[in-house]
């Protein structure tokens, strides 16, 4: 019998990284239980008003647009996985807190210390792959990151399901807090590799500094690209999150179990969507898929949401998630590759930042665009507004691929010529042999992590 030889050191399948990603999936199946739990059980037990279910959306949001700058400081001057664990230590709290709360207006106020554990986590544990595995294996590393995060979004509900059927809807947080224990356990395992170019005498990264990410974001042309991308996504994912159950209710004239089944289609088809990432790896890490993730995210939304017709919506539904997951992963990819690893944590951040704001902001303006112009026609107007923006924002990747490149292989953030970023240390940037041009390119907490075309020119398949 031939024996068969561990994945080695360095590589996404080797025993320790599956370990670590194991138990961070677990921990976000905790988390959306935990959302589950509150947004769609303890709403009716306490029988929340709107008002008091939009203050938990609120509440849960908020810390990653306002910590963000803070967040990115943090994860750069203590490291990503020092950072994950006070994270998930907050968490845990938070997760404990909830049991004593007696009313949901409580319950919402206490998710903010659940929000500010997604700021810190989120852009933390996308800073880890690079410092996880080399660099030839980045692109499947970030797609098996974020395949954590598609998981959670299939499983969760059905954890707290089977949590609150058991124990009530406070058997979610019991399980929260243990999966973040599970996390805290696992953590210890994990061995980083040092930043590329640094030194033993290297000055730590300064809380001065904490607005470099979004300016090493305004001097790069493809990092402005996929922030771009991010943010048009995430205001469609903000207004689908209002227009979603009005869609069915008002439009298919369907039950919560066609709307329910609408959210597994999408929810499954995420999850294929990732695998297919995870096997592509290398071959989706550029700029031209992440457009084509946003062009179709803008054309299946419209064949979810813009349709009077059952059987079209649960197609639009499952290329949306399969564009969503195809498109998370390599933009990750092409943020890291294009920025120098000791501003990891400042530009990720300033990235989730992008998404947590137009998620919020795509909330308020479908309220407003809904009410005024119907579901339909809101979705027709917003999804093909983000898809002619993809095809723009592509137009502007052409132009610049022949360009020299503006960061990559230098790891300056000042703009200086010496070899230095912004706190003074060496640093590089590595630019992948398969990265056209130079440097470039959610999950929200309440909604689907981030997120297409026809006429769009393929990026080419190695």
């Amino acid at each position: 019998m031939r024996a068969t030889t561990p994945a080695a050191a360095g590589s996404p399948w080797s025993r320790r990284v599956v370990g670590f990603l194991a138990a961070e999936a677990f921990s976000a199946i905790g988390s959306w239980a935990t959302i589950v739990a509150i947004w769609g059980y303890a709403a009716y037990e306490y029988d929340a008003t709107a008002g008091e279910v939009a203050l938990f959306g609120i509440a849960f949001s908020l810390p990653g647009v306002l910590l963000g700058p803070v967040t990115g400081t943090v994860i750069d001057r203590l490291g990503p996985k020092v950072t994950l664990g006070i994270a998930k230590v907050v968490g845990f709290v938070a997760a404990l807190a909830l049991l004593a709360a007696d009313d949901f207006r409580t319950l919402a106020f206490l998710a903010v210390f659940h929000g500010v554990a997604m700021a810190f986590s989120y852009p933390a544990l996308q800073a880890m792959p690079p410092r996880l595995v080399e660099d030839e294996k980045l692109a499947r590393a970030n797609a098996l990151v974020s395949l954590t995060d598609e998981l959670a979004i299939v499983l969760g509900p059905v954890a707290a399901g089977v949590g609150i059927s058991a124990f009530g809807f406070r058997g979610a947080f019991v399980f929260d807090a243990l999966t973040y224990l599970l996390g805290l356990a696992v953590l210890p395992m994990v061995r980083l590799k040092k930043l590329d170019g640094a030194r033993d005498d290297d000055p730590p990264v300064r809380f001065r500094d904490a607005m470099e990410g979004w300016k090493l974001i305004a001097r790069s042309g493809i990092l402005r690209r996929v922030v771009s991308c991010t943010f048009a996504v995430h205001i469609l994912y903000g207004t689908a999150l209002l227009a979603e159950p009005l869609y069915v209710r008002d439009v298919l004239h369907r039950s919560e179990s066609v709307f329910a089944a609408l959210q597994t289609a999408f929810g499954i088809c995420l999850v294929i969507g990732g695998l297919l990432a995870a096997r592509l790896g290398e071959r989706l890490a550029s700029f031209g898929w992440i457009a084509l993730g946003v062009f179709g995210s803008g054309i299946t939304s419209i064949l979810y949401l813009g349709t009077p017709w059952v059987a079209v919506a649960f197609l639009g539904v499952g290329l949306w998630g399969v564009s969503t997951a195809v498109i998370s992963g390599p933009s990750r990819t092409v943020i890291q590759r294009s920025t120098p690893q000791r501003a990891h944590g400042r530009v990720l951040s300033a990235d989730f930042v992008a998404g947590s704001t137009a998620e919020l902001l795509g909330v308020a303006v479908a309220g407003v665009f809904v009410s005024v112009f119907g579901v339909q026609w809101t979705i027709l107007g917003l999804g093909l507004g983000v898809s002619t923006a993809a095809i723009l924002l592509h137009l502007s990747d052409r132009r610049d691929a022949s360009t020299p490149n503006e960061l990559a292989g230098t790891g300056n953030i000042d703009d200086d010529d010496d070899d230095t970023d912004a706190d003074g240390a060496a640093g590089s940037t590595r630019r992948h042999p398969r990265q056209r041009s130079a440097p470039g390119g959610r999950r929200p907490p309440l909604a689907r992590s981030p997120a297409p075309r026809a006429g769009l020119e393929l990026p080419p398949v190695a």
